[in-house]
Protein backbone atom coordinates (compact mmCIF):
# COMPACT_ATOMS: atom_id res chain seq x y z
CA UNK A 1 0.00 0.00 0.00
CA UNK A 2 1.36 3.28 -0.86
CA UNK A 3 -0.19 7.03 -0.58
CA UNK A 4 -3.37 6.31 1.47
CA UNK A 5 -5.24 9.30 0.84
CA UNK A 6 -8.07 9.84 3.28
CA UNK A 7 -10.58 7.65 2.41
CA UNK A 8 -14.47 9.33 2.27
CA UNK A 9 -16.24 7.21 4.48
CA UNK A 10 -19.76 5.98 3.65
CA UNK A 11 -21.74 8.41 6.08
CA UNK A 12 -20.18 11.58 4.16
CA UNK A 13 -21.10 9.84 0.91
CA UNK A 14 -24.64 9.49 1.71
CA UNK A 15 -24.80 13.07 3.30
CA UNK A 16 -23.59 14.32 0.38
CA UNK A 17 -25.68 12.43 -1.71
CA UNK A 18 -29.01 13.21 0.30
CA UNK A 19 -27.81 17.19 0.03
CA UNK A 20 -27.19 16.79 -3.92
CA UNK A 21 -30.60 15.20 -4.53
CA UNK A 22 -32.49 18.07 -2.37
CA UNK A 23 -30.83 20.61 -4.22
CA UNK A 24 -31.23 18.83 -7.77
CA UNK A 25 -34.82 18.31 -6.83
CA UNK A 26 -35.38 21.93 -5.48
CA UNK A 27 -33.80 23.74 -8.33
CA UNK A 28 -35.90 21.52 -10.96
CA UNK A 29 -39.22 22.10 -9.31
CA UNK A 30 -38.30 25.52 -9.40
CA UNK A 31 -37.00 25.13 -12.94
CA UNK A 32 -40.52 23.36 -13.96
CA UNK A 33 -42.18 25.78 -12.06
CA UNK A 34 -40.57 28.96 -13.85
CA UNK A 35 -41.23 26.95 -17.18
CA UNK A 36 -44.65 25.92 -16.68
CA UNK A 37 -46.24 29.35 -15.97
CA UNK A 38 -44.23 30.82 -19.14
CA UNK A 39 -45.94 28.08 -20.94
CA UNK A 40 -49.33 29.36 -19.40
CA UNK A 41 -48.40 32.09 -20.59
CA UNK A 42 -47.69 31.53 -24.06
CA UNK A 43 -50.92 29.13 -23.87
CA UNK A 44 -53.16 32.01 -22.49
CA UNK A 45 -51.77 34.71 -25.04
CA UNK A 46 -52.00 32.62 -28.43
CA UNK A 47 -55.63 31.27 -27.41
CA UNK A 48 -56.44 34.89 -27.02
CA UNK A 49 -54.93 36.01 -30.48
CA UNK A 50 -56.74 33.11 -31.84
CA UNK A 51 -60.08 34.18 -30.51
CA UNK A 52 -59.37 37.86 -31.38
CA UNK A 53 -58.74 36.75 -34.76
CA UNK A 54 -61.91 34.19 -35.01
CA UNK A 55 -64.32 37.80 -33.79
CA UNK A 56 -62.09 40.31 -36.26
CA UNK A 57 -63.15 37.41 -38.96
CA UNK A 58 -66.75 37.40 -37.89
CA UNK A 59 -66.68 40.97 -37.77
CA UNK A 60 -65.32 41.75 -41.16
CA UNK A 61 -67.39 39.06 -42.79
CA UNK A 62 -71.18 40.14 -41.35
CA UNK A 63 -70.08 43.51 -43.08
CA UNK A 64 -70.37 42.42 -46.70
CA UNK A 65 -74.50 41.80 -47.91
CA UNK A 66 -73.25 38.68 -50.42
CA UNK A 67 -72.51 35.28 -49.60
CA UNK A 68 -69.85 35.45 -52.87
CA UNK A 69 -67.70 37.84 -51.63
CA UNK A 70 -66.43 35.91 -47.95
CA UNK A 71 -63.36 33.95 -47.79
CA UNK A 72 -64.03 30.40 -48.16
CA UNK A 73 -63.42 29.66 -44.81
CA UNK A 74 -66.08 31.77 -43.40
CA UNK A 75 -69.90 30.66 -44.09
CA UNK A 76 -72.48 33.72 -44.49
CA UNK A 77 -76.10 33.72 -44.80
CA UNK A 78 -78.05 37.29 -45.81
CA UNK A 79 -81.67 37.57 -44.67
CA UNK A 80 -83.27 39.74 -47.54
CA UNK A 81 -87.43 40.68 -47.02
CA UNK A 82 -88.15 36.55 -46.89
CA UNK A 83 -85.41 35.58 -48.75
CA UNK A 84 -82.60 33.78 -47.77
CA UNK A 85 -79.16 33.62 -49.52
CA UNK A 86 -76.53 31.54 -48.14
CA UNK A 87 -72.91 30.40 -49.21
CA UNK A 88 -71.71 27.40 -51.23
CA UNK A 89 -70.99 24.57 -49.55
CA UNK A 90 -73.14 25.55 -45.94
CA UNK A 91 -72.74 22.77 -43.59
CA UNK A 92 -75.95 20.99 -42.84
CA UNK A 93 -77.20 22.57 -39.40
CA UNK A 94 -76.47 26.10 -40.82
CA UNK A 95 -77.77 29.02 -40.94
CA UNK A 96 -79.16 29.60 -37.70
CA UNK A 97 -82.69 30.42 -38.06
CA UNK A 98 -83.59 30.92 -34.89
CA UNK A 99 -80.83 33.43 -33.98
CA UNK A 100 -82.10 34.62 -37.67
CA UNK A 101 -85.55 35.19 -36.63
CA UNK A 102 -84.51 36.66 -33.25
CA UNK A 103 -81.78 39.44 -34.56
CA UNK A 104 -84.80 40.27 -37.38
CA UNK A 105 -87.22 40.95 -34.44
CA UNK A 106 -85.01 43.01 -32.29
CA UNK A 107 -82.20 43.92 -34.22
CA UNK A 108 -79.89 42.84 -31.33
CA UNK A 109 -76.61 41.20 -32.41
CA UNK A 110 -76.44 38.00 -31.36
CA UNK A 111 -73.27 35.66 -30.97
CA UNK A 112 -73.36 31.65 -30.26
CA UNK A 113 -71.80 28.70 -31.46
CA UNK A 114 -72.87 25.41 -32.98
CA UNK A 115 -72.07 22.13 -33.19
CA UNK A 116 -73.31 19.83 -36.04
CA UNK A 117 -71.45 16.55 -37.30
CA UNK A 118 -68.96 17.09 -34.24
CA UNK A 119 -67.66 20.06 -35.55
CA UNK A 120 -68.17 23.56 -33.66
CA UNK A 121 -68.73 27.02 -35.83
CA UNK A 122 -68.27 30.42 -33.77
CA UNK A 123 -71.07 32.23 -35.23
CA UNK A 124 -72.22 36.01 -35.40
CA UNK A 125 -75.80 37.15 -36.27
CA UNK A 126 -76.53 41.07 -36.96
CA UNK A 127 -78.90 43.43 -38.63
CA UNK A 128 -77.05 45.38 -41.33
CA UNK A 129 -79.76 47.75 -43.13
CA UNK A 130 -82.86 46.12 -44.26
CA UNK A 131 -80.65 42.79 -43.68
CA UNK A 132 -79.62 39.96 -41.51
CA UNK A 133 -76.78 38.78 -42.00
CA UNK A 134 -75.04 35.96 -40.05
CA UNK A 135 -71.62 34.46 -40.29
CA UNK A 136 -70.47 30.89 -39.05
CA UNK A 137 -66.66 30.59 -38.67
CA UNK A 138 -65.17 26.84 -38.03
CA UNK A 139 -63.12 26.34 -34.57
CA UNK A 140 -62.38 23.02 -35.24
CA UNK A 141 -59.10 23.45 -36.35
CA UNK A 142 -58.09 26.66 -34.59
CA UNK A 143 -59.16 24.49 -31.03
CA UNK A 144 -57.12 21.56 -32.33
CA UNK A 145 -53.93 24.34 -32.54
CA UNK A 146 -54.32 25.20 -29.33
CA UNK A 147 -54.16 21.33 -28.50
CA UNK A 148 -51.00 20.72 -29.95
CA UNK A 149 -49.68 23.64 -28.18
CA UNK A 150 -50.71 22.48 -25.26
CA UNK A 151 -49.24 18.90 -25.40
CA UNK A 152 -46.13 20.43 -27.06
CA UNK A 153 -45.66 22.72 -24.19
CA UNK A 154 -46.57 20.32 -21.51
CA UNK A 155 -43.50 17.90 -23.28
CA UNK A 156 -41.20 20.95 -23.53
CA UNK A 157 -41.18 21.39 -19.78
CA UNK A 158 -41.39 18.04 -19.05
CA UNK A 159 -38.30 17.05 -20.95
CA UNK A 160 -36.53 20.49 -19.69
CA UNK A 161 -37.67 19.30 -16.05
CA UNK A 162 -35.91 16.15 -16.70
CA UNK A 163 -32.75 17.36 -18.31
CA UNK A 164 -32.74 20.28 -15.32
CA UNK A 165 -32.99 17.47 -12.75
CA UNK A 166 -29.77 15.33 -14.10
CA UNK A 167 -27.84 18.51 -14.80
CA UNK A 168 -28.66 20.11 -11.99
CA UNK A 169 -28.21 16.51 -9.98
CA UNK A 170 -24.26 16.75 -11.79
CA UNK A 171 -23.73 20.51 -10.39
CA UNK A 172 -25.24 19.83 -6.66
CA UNK A 173 -23.03 17.54 -6.30
CA UNK A 174 -20.20 19.47 -7.65
CA UNK A 175 -20.92 22.60 -5.96
CA UNK A 176 -21.98 20.20 -2.90
CA UNK A 177 -19.04 18.42 -2.48
CA UNK A 178 -16.38 20.94 -1.17
CA UNK A 179 -18.76 21.80 1.93
CA UNK A 180 -18.94 17.94 2.44
CA UNK A 181 -15.51 17.82 2.30
CA UNK A 182 -14.91 20.70 4.37
CA UNK A 183 -17.22 19.16 7.05
CA UNK A 184 -16.11 15.57 6.48
CA UNK A 185 -12.18 17.67 7.03
CA UNK A 186 -13.85 19.28 10.09
CA UNK A 187 -14.82 15.74 11.88
CA UNK A 188 -11.82 14.16 10.91
CA UNK A 189 -9.61 16.64 12.67
CA UNK A 190 -12.17 16.48 15.85
CA UNK A 191 -11.71 12.91 16.13
CA UNK A 192 -7.97 12.72 15.23
CA UNK A 193 -7.53 15.78 17.64
CA UNK A 194 -9.43 13.90 20.54
CA UNK A 195 -7.43 10.65 19.87
CA UNK A 196 -3.47 12.37 19.48
CA UNK A 197 -4.50 14.48 22.21
CA UNK A 198 -5.43 12.29 24.64
CA UNK A 199 -2.91 10.14 26.07
CA UNK A 200 -0.64 13.48 26.22
CA UNK A 201 -3.08 14.88 28.41
CA UNK A 202 -3.19 12.54 30.60
CA UNK A 203 0.58 11.83 31.05
CA UNK A 204 0.70 15.44 31.56
CA UNK A 205 -2.30 15.22 34.46
CA UNK A 206 -0.46 12.58 36.14
CA UNK A 207 2.73 13.96 36.36
CA UNK A 208 1.52 17.64 37.26
CA UNK A 209 -0.06 15.77 40.24
CA UNK A 210 2.61 13.71 41.02
CA UNK A 211 4.96 17.30 40.99
CA UNK A 212 2.12 18.72 43.48
CA UNK A 213 1.78 15.98 45.60
CA UNK A 214 5.95 16.22 46.17
CA UNK A 215 5.70 19.82 46.71
CA UNK A 216 2.78 19.20 49.06
CA UNK A 217 4.24 16.29 51.21
CA UNK A 218 4.68 17.11 54.87
CA UNK A 219 7.30 15.02 55.63
CA UNK A 220 9.98 17.20 53.60
CA UNK A 221 9.21 19.84 56.36
CA UNK A 222 9.91 17.53 59.22
CA UNK A 223 13.45 16.35 57.75
CA UNK A 224 16.37 18.23 59.18
CA UNK A 225 18.50 16.31 56.35
CA UNK A 226 20.17 18.94 53.86
CA UNK A 227 20.76 15.35 51.57
CA UNK A 228 16.86 14.54 51.56
CA UNK A 229 16.34 18.01 51.02
CA UNK A 230 18.56 18.60 47.86
CA UNK A 231 17.11 14.98 46.77
CA UNK A 232 13.52 16.16 46.88
CA UNK A 233 14.03 19.10 45.30
CA UNK A 234 16.02 17.02 42.32
CA UNK A 235 13.56 15.00 42.31
CA UNK A 236 10.86 17.91 42.12
CA UNK A 237 12.44 19.54 39.19
CA UNK A 238 12.91 16.77 37.11
CA UNK A 239 8.81 16.52 37.44
CA UNK A 240 8.77 19.89 36.80
CA UNK A 241 10.81 19.39 33.43
CA UNK A 242 8.79 16.49 32.63
CA UNK A 243 5.71 18.33 33.06
CA UNK A 244 7.28 20.67 30.72
CA UNK A 245 8.45 17.94 28.45
CA UNK A 246 5.31 16.69 27.84
CA UNK A 247 3.82 20.52 27.29
CA UNK A 248 6.36 20.96 24.42
CA UNK A 249 4.91 17.77 22.69
CA UNK A 250 1.37 18.25 23.42
CA UNK A 251 2.26 21.28 21.97
CA UNK A 252 3.70 20.20 18.60
CA UNK A 253 1.02 17.34 18.41
CA UNK A 254 -1.38 20.72 17.86
CA UNK A 255 0.60 22.23 15.58
CA UNK A 256 0.37 19.60 13.51
CA UNK A 257 -2.69 18.41 13.68
CA UNK A 258 -3.70 22.21 12.71
CA UNK A 259 -1.05 21.78 9.85
CA UNK A 260 -2.36 18.30 8.46
CA UNK A 261 -6.59 19.48 8.87
CA UNK A 262 -5.58 22.25 6.26
CA UNK A 263 -4.75 20.39 3.03
CA UNK A 264 -4.28 23.36 0.73
CA UNK A 265 -1.42 24.59 2.50
CA UNK A 266 1.75 22.24 2.02
CA UNK A 267 3.38 20.37 4.81
CA UNK A 268 6.57 21.86 6.06
CA UNK A 269 9.45 19.94 6.70
CA UNK A 270 12.90 19.97 8.09
CA UNK A 271 15.64 17.45 8.37
CA UNK A 272 15.04 15.30 11.01
CA UNK A 273 16.87 12.71 12.81
CA UNK A 274 14.86 9.15 13.14
CA UNK A 275 17.17 7.55 15.68
CA UNK A 276 16.75 10.69 18.18
CA UNK A 277 13.65 11.03 17.95
CA UNK A 278 13.21 6.95 18.58
CA UNK A 279 15.09 7.34 21.75
CA UNK A 280 12.36 9.77 22.77
CA UNK A 281 9.65 8.19 22.07
CA UNK A 282 10.63 5.15 23.99
CA UNK A 283 11.35 7.32 26.43
CA UNK A 284 8.15 8.29 26.97
CA UNK A 285 6.50 5.08 26.23
CA UNK A 286 8.83 3.14 28.70
CA UNK A 287 6.80 3.99 31.98
CA UNK A 288 3.46 2.92 30.24
CA UNK A 289 5.36 -0.32 29.10
CA UNK A 290 6.69 -0.51 32.91
CA UNK A 291 3.13 -0.42 34.26
CA UNK A 292 2.10 -3.40 32.13
CA UNK A 293 5.03 -5.16 32.64
CA UNK A 294 6.11 -4.81 28.97
CA UNK A 295 10.29 -4.95 28.02
CA UNK A 296 10.52 -2.16 25.60
CA UNK A 297 13.40 -2.38 23.50
CA UNK A 298 14.84 -0.03 20.96
CA UNK A 299 17.41 -1.34 18.03
CA UNK A 300 18.70 1.98 16.81
CA UNK A 301 22.11 2.50 14.32
CA UNK A 302 25.06 4.35 16.20
CA UNK A 303 24.66 6.79 13.11
CA UNK A 304 21.67 9.42 12.29
CA UNK A 305 19.44 8.30 10.36
CA UNK A 306 17.57 11.13 8.64
CA UNK A 307 14.68 12.27 6.46
CA UNK A 308 12.57 15.61 5.92
CA UNK A 309 9.64 16.39 7.88
CA UNK A 310 7.99 17.29 10.81
CA UNK A 311 9.36 16.69 14.61
CA UNK A 312 6.34 16.18 15.80
CA UNK A 313 4.30 14.07 13.43
CA UNK A 314 7.47 11.98 13.07
CA UNK A 315 7.26 11.54 16.90
CA UNK A 316 3.56 10.48 16.46
CA UNK A 317 4.43 7.58 14.32
CA UNK A 318 6.37 6.11 16.74
CA UNK A 319 4.05 6.51 19.88
CA UNK A 320 1.28 5.47 17.55
CA UNK A 321 2.89 2.12 16.39
CA UNK A 322 4.12 1.73 20.24
CA UNK A 323 0.90 2.28 21.91
CA UNK A 324 -0.62 -0.44 19.31
CA UNK A 325 2.10 -2.66 20.31
CA UNK A 326 1.60 -2.59 23.84
CA UNK A 327 -2.42 -3.14 23.49
CA UNK A 328 -1.47 -6.52 22.21
CA UNK A 329 2.41 -7.57 22.85
CA UNK A 330 2.33 -10.53 25.96
CA UNK A 331 5.57 -9.42 27.24
CA UNK A 332 7.83 -7.49 24.80
CA UNK A 333 8.04 -4.42 22.09
CA UNK A 334 10.51 -3.85 20.02
CA UNK A 335 11.26 -0.46 18.10
CA UNK A 336 13.69 -0.50 15.59
CA UNK A 337 15.01 2.09 13.34
CA UNK A 338 17.40 1.32 10.33
CA UNK A 339 17.96 1.83 6.35
CA UNK A 340 16.68 -0.16 3.18
CA UNK A 341 18.38 1.44 0.01
CA UNK A 342 17.40 5.06 -0.50
CA UNK A 343 14.71 4.55 2.23
CA UNK A 344 14.45 4.57 6.13
CA UNK A 345 12.78 2.26 8.11
CA UNK A 346 10.52 2.49 10.92
CA UNK A 347 9.41 -0.84 12.34
CA UNK A 348 7.06 -1.82 15.78
CA UNK A 349 7.29 -5.42 16.72
CA UNK A 350 5.37 -7.22 19.53
CA UNK A 351 5.14 -10.66 20.46
CA UNK A 352 1.09 -10.87 20.30
CA UNK A 353 -1.46 -12.66 18.62
CA UNK A 354 -0.58 -10.66 15.27
CA UNK A 355 -3.03 -9.93 12.76
CA UNK A 356 -5.77 -12.03 11.82
CA UNK A 357 -5.66 -13.62 8.14
CA UNK A 358 -5.84 -11.37 5.62
CA UNK A 359 -6.43 -8.25 7.64
CA UNK A 360 -3.27 -6.77 6.63
CA UNK A 361 -4.26 -4.57 4.19
CA UNK A 362 -6.56 -3.29 6.44
CA UNK A 363 -4.93 -2.54 9.42
CA UNK A 364 -4.29 1.09 8.68
CA UNK A 365 -7.97 1.96 8.09
CA UNK A 366 -9.89 4.47 9.73
CA UNK A 367 -11.55 2.30 13.01
CA UNK A 368 -10.31 -0.95 11.45
CA UNK A 369 -11.84 -3.98 13.36
CA UNK A 370 -11.36 -7.61 13.07
CA UNK A 371 -11.51 -10.95 15.21
CA UNK A 372 -8.50 -12.67 16.86
CA UNK A 373 -8.55 -16.07 15.86
CA UNK A 374 -7.01 -17.57 18.70
CA UNK A 375 -9.31 -17.39 21.24
CA UNK A 376 -8.60 -20.62 22.53
CA UNK A 377 -11.83 -22.68 21.50
CA UNK A 378 -10.71 -22.80 17.85
CA UNK A 379 -14.32 -21.08 16.83
CA UNK A 380 -13.40 -17.89 15.07
CA UNK A 381 -16.44 -16.32 15.56
CA UNK A 382 -16.74 -16.72 19.27
CA UNK A 383 -13.41 -14.65 19.14
CA UNK A 384 -13.81 -10.98 20.75
CA UNK A 385 -13.27 -8.01 18.12
CA UNK A 386 -10.20 -5.96 18.15
CA UNK A 387 -10.60 -2.65 17.54
CA UNK A 388 -7.80 -0.28 16.05
CA UNK A 389 -9.05 3.27 16.13
CA UNK A 390 -7.74 6.11 15.20
CA UNK A 391 -3.69 5.32 15.04
CA UNK A 392 -2.61 3.01 12.93
CA UNK A 393 -4.66 5.31 10.04
CA UNK A 394 -3.03 8.73 11.15
CA UNK A 395 -0.04 6.69 11.04
CA UNK A 396 -0.24 5.87 7.12
CA UNK A 397 -1.53 9.51 6.90
CA UNK A 398 1.33 10.99 8.32
CA UNK A 399 3.64 8.36 6.23
CA UNK A 400 1.76 9.76 3.05
CA UNK A 401 2.18 13.38 3.32
CA UNK A 402 6.04 12.78 3.69
CA UNK A 403 6.41 10.15 0.58
CA UNK A 404 6.30 7.04 2.87
CA UNK A 405 4.77 3.98 2.86
CA UNK A 406 3.26 1.62 5.28
CA UNK A 407 3.20 -2.09 5.80
CA UNK A 408 1.39 -4.85 8.27
CA UNK A 409 2.91 -8.18 8.23
CA UNK A 410 3.46 -10.88 10.59
CA UNK A 411 7.06 -10.37 13.01
CA UNK A 412 10.60 -11.28 11.86
CA UNK A 413 10.48 -14.37 14.86
CA UNK A 414 7.25 -15.62 13.35
CA UNK A 415 5.05 -14.78 15.53
CA UNK A 416 2.91 -11.58 16.57
CA UNK A 417 2.68 -8.26 14.59
CA UNK A 418 4.91 -6.10 12.63
CA UNK A 419 4.45 -2.52 11.73
CA UNK A 420 6.50 -0.80 9.52
CA UNK A 421 6.72 2.79 7.89
CA UNK A 422 9.23 3.63 5.39
CA UNK A 423 10.16 7.10 4.48
CA UNK A 424 12.42 8.77 2.01
CA UNK A 425 16.36 9.60 3.69
CA UNK A 426 17.22 13.14 3.67
CA UNK A 427 20.52 14.56 1.89
CA UNK A 428 23.38 12.90 1.14
CA UNK A 429 21.85 9.70 2.56
CA UNK A 430 19.44 8.99 0.11
CA UNK A 431 22.51 8.85 -2.26
CA UNK A 432 24.35 6.39 -0.98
Amino acid sequence: MSGFPRPRGSREEAELRRASLRLAALFTALMVGLLGLGGLLVYGIVATQTRQAAEQTLESAVRNDSPRDVPLDVFLAVYDDGRLAVSRDMPAGLPDEQALAEVARDGTSRRGTVSVGGRTYEVLTARRGPDVVQAAVDTNEAAEQLRRLAWSLVVSVLTAGILAGAVSAVAARAAMRPLAESLALQRRFVADASHELRTPLTLLSTRAQLLRRRLADPRGQESGSAADEAAKQEAAIKAADDVVTDTKVLTGILEDLLVAADPRQPASTETVNLTAVARGAVGLLQPEAERRGLALELEAPASDVTVRGGQAALQRIFTALGDNAMDYARTRVRVSVGRSGREAVIAVEDDGPGFPPGFSSHAFDRFASARDSESGTGNESAAAPRHYGLGLALVAEIAARYGGTVRAATASEGRGARLEVRLPLAGKQAQL
